[in-house]
Formats: C-alpha cells, sequence, structure tokens
C-alpha cells in the first residue's frame, strides 16, 4: 500500500519513512488493506518492510501499544460481492424503480463484518482468509447461517459450491474467533431451525432468527410468516432458551421483533434480551424502546401544546401510538400517529425502514399534520437525509409543506424529540 502522508514526530517519521513509499508487510504477511496497518500499529514488536527507490527496508519497531507509527496509506477498502443467489435475497427482489444505487450492491465480505456488523455467509473465505481473520483477530464476526444442514443451506444460498458452514463456524470458534449468527427464516423451507440452533450454539456467542422479508417482486416459491409459522418459531426458540439458561448461563437465541407481532404475542420484558446483542438485526427493539421511554417520561418536564405527527410502519404502529399518547397525555398538546402501507415494496413490507418518502407523502396529504412531522432515522441512509427511493426529506417538506424531523429510533429520542417542537 502507497504511503502518502507520516505525521509529524511519529515513529515513522523518526524512521525516516516518507510519502511515496510502499508498506509491504509486517511480519513477513503481505499489507492487503488497511486492516493489516491497525492490527500491527496496536502492536508492540514487529518487523515492518518498505519498499523505496528499488530497495526494501526492514524496520523492527519496539513500541508502547499507544504508540502511532503515524503512516497514512492510500488504499481504498474494495468490498468483495456476493457469489450467492439466495432464494430470499432482498436485492432481488427489488422493484425496477429509481432507488438509492447502494441498495443494489451485493457485499458479503468479511471485513465489513469486522468493521461495521454486517452479517457474512463466508462462502467466498479462503482458508487462507480464515486464517488472516484469526491472525488479525477479527472478532467478532456476524454470519448468516440460515441451516446447519449445509445441502439445505447450499440449496437456499443458490451455491452449489458454497463451503461446510460448520467446519468454518468450528475454525473461528477454535481459534478465539467471536461469531453472531443469524437464520432468516423461510417457511416450508428451512424448517429444520431446532436442530441449527442446538449446532450453532457450540460455536457461536449469540443467534437471531428473523423471519424472510419479501416484497412483492419476491421469488415465487417462497411466502411470507403467518401467525401459525410465528408461534410455532416462538414456542421451539423459548424451550431452546429456556433450557440455555441453565446449561450456559444465557438464552443463546433470540427472535426478531416481528415473530411477536405477526403472532399477537407480547414481546419479552426488557431483561430476556441480555445485552441486546442482536439489536441491529430487529431484535429486542420494542423491548429496549419501551424500557427508555418509561424511563425518559419520567424524567419528562416539558409543556407542548402543539399538533405534531408522526409516521412509521405497520408493524411499529402499535407501540408507537401507546407511547404518543403517554407522552401527549403528560406534556400536552396532540401527537397524530400515522401507519404508512407500504406500496414501494408491496403490502407485505411492513418494518419502517423500508418505509418511502413518496409513499408517506401519498399517504400524508391532506392529513392533519401539525407543526411538524416526525420521522425515525431508520428510514434513511446513514448520516444522510434521503429516503430509499431517493426523494430528500427537503423534498418531502416542501410537498407537504410542514417542517420534518428525524430522531433516532431509542425511547429517549422519541420523548425529547416529540415534546421539543
Amino acid at each position: 500500500m502507497r504511503i502518502i502522508d507520516v505525521q509529524k514526530n511519529s515513529i515513522g517519521a523518526e524512521l525516516g519513512i516518507a510519502a511515496g513509499d510502499e508498506l509491504l508487510s509486517f511480519d513477513g504477511n503481505e499489507v492487503s488493506d488497511i486492516l493489516d496497518y491497525d492490527f500491527y500499529n496496536d502492536g508492540e514488536s514487529f518487523v515492518m518492510s518498505v519498499y523505496r527507490d528499488g530497495e526494501i527496508f526492514d524496520y523492527e519497531i519496539e513500541k508502547d501499544t499507544e504508540e502511532d507509527l503515524g503512516l497514512v496509506l492510500d488504499g481504498e477498502l474494495k468490498v468483495g460481492v456476493c457469489r450467492n443467489k439466495c432464494i430470499f435475497c432482498f436485492v432481488d427482489q427489488l422493484p425496477k424503480k429509481e432507488l438509492r444505487n447502494t441498495l443494489r450492491v451485493k457485499d458479503d465480505d468479511y471485513r465489513l463484518s469486522f468493521i461495521s456488523g454486517s452479517y457474512v455467509t463466508l462462502t467466498n473465505v479462503s482458508q487462507k482468509d480464515l486464517e488472516r481473520i484469526v491472525r488479525l483477530r477479527l472478532s467478532p464476526l456476524y454470519v448468516s447461517i440460515h441451516s446447519c444442514n449445509n445441502e439445505l443451506r447450499r440449496v437456499m444460498l443458490g451455491n452449489p459450491k458454497a463451503p461446510d458452514i460448520i467446519a468454518q463456524l468450528e475454525y473461528l470458534h477454535s481459534n478465539g474467533i467471536g461469531i453472531h449468527a443469524q437464520i432468516v427464516y423461510c417457511p416450508d423451507v428451512n424448517e429444520d431451525i431446532a436442530e441449527s440452533i442446538a449446532i450453532a450454539s457450540r460455536y457461536c456467542k449469540s443467534l437471531a432468527i428473523v423471519p424472510v422479508g419479501l416484497t412483492r417482486d419476491c421469488n415465487s416459491r417462497l411466502r411470507a410468516v403467518n401467525g401459525d409459522d410465528a408461534r410455532k418459531i416462538i414456542q421451539i426458540v423459548e424451550k431452546c432458551q429456556e433450557d440455555f439458561l441453565k446449561e450456559l448461563g444465557t438464552r443463546f437465541v433470540f427472535l426478531a421483533d416481528e415473530f411477536y407481532i405477526k403472532a399477537g404475542s407480547s414481546v419479552p420484558h426488557y431483561e430476556s434480551y441480555e445485552d441486546f446483542v442482536q439489536i441491529e438485526n430487529g431484535v429486542g427493539l420494542t423491548a429496549l424502546f419501551r424500557h427508555d421511554f418509561d424511563e425518559a417520561l419520567k424524567q419528562a418536564d416539558i409543556a407542548c401544546d402543539k399538533v405534531r405527527s408522526i409516521a412509521t410502519g405497520e408493524d411499529a404502529y402499535p407501540f408507537i401510538k401507546e407511547a404518543a399518547d403517554k407522552l401527549s397525555a403528560k406534556t400536552g398538546g396532540k401527537i397524530n400517529v400515522y401507519a404508512i402501507r407500504n406500496e414501494f415494496f408491496g403490502p407485505s413490507v411492513t418494518v419502517a425502514g423500508l418505509v418511502t418518502g413518496g409513499d408517506i407523502y401519498n399517504q400524508l396529504c391532506g392529513k392533519e399534520i401539525g407543526s411538524c412531522l416526525i420521522l425515525p432515522r431508520c428510514m434513511f441512509k446513514e448520516f444522510h437525509d434521503v429516503f430509499l427511493d431517493n426523494m430528500t426529506v427537503d423534498e418531502l417538506s416542501k410537498k407537504l409543506g410542514v417542517s420534518v424531523k428525524i430522531i433516532d429510533t431509542d425511547g429517549y429520542s422519541f420523548v425529547k424529540g416529540c415534546a421539543e417542537i
């Protein structure tokens, strides 16, 4: 990797390393990307090889862990592309409409799994990659299992050459790599849930079961999870949780909130989710929101006599409406809550994170909104204000003729964001 700058007074500067030099390796291991640099930069003793003017220079480094080498590298992470054709792939279900370009990218990169917690199948990693994961201690990783029956898994992934997932999990686990796993449950397909949970518990730190998400353009062989499916999976998982709690001291396996919503059941209590390690998978969002909301509401000392509105997905509507009514009763004013039906992806898509700006406008135009429309941040790309259909917040605001406020999806932000209008 090319060095484009060296920080003043750093170890690199003291060694005479300069912009234009090439960083080749650490302890003989080739530098592939920034992860190699970050790992050794946190180390204490290693040999760093640098290429300059046709010659290789080896530097024996002895330093404290907090000391920085001070090298600035030119190397954008080239994301590994997914080689699978999963029967439930959401990207393949996307409508042929204008969408955020990033939605059509299929990534399956273990480095992104470590950096940002994205789920990977490990179908495109070699033994060398696995050894690198162990050497650089890229832990934890987030792995999509779907089934521990390799033949069934290969069918679900649409990849007959997918490697043995159990062997991969065993190798990583035995070498100290923590794994948080997920299973996308597809009714009538991967009904080996209990067996897969049992096997995954030997190698993983946690496991999330999430229902398959289907748009109107989904694979015709699949069907959505219904109430009976949800109740069946809840029964299986609750029995496993009871056993694991006795044997392992953790419930280990957790269900996405959607299962309880589809089953018409109450979500488990706050303590049931332990450390909320699978929160990004929609596991425990409702329980965490209610817990934080109740705490924030106790502390709230805000009066607000204005009318304001909240738009959310159909799944979240009941508990958002409940929270809005409580908040309105305490702080004053009126809070309208609108459940947005997903016409863009299809009515079977009911989560707030897939609501589009166009659907919000079409369904709220002419409705009472009041002084402000409040939207959850999950509807937007991280650090941006663009919906999945490329409509911006400013465009929605102008079309509806009201201000739009984006709030985080936790209970504390809900109280603060809705009250301070």
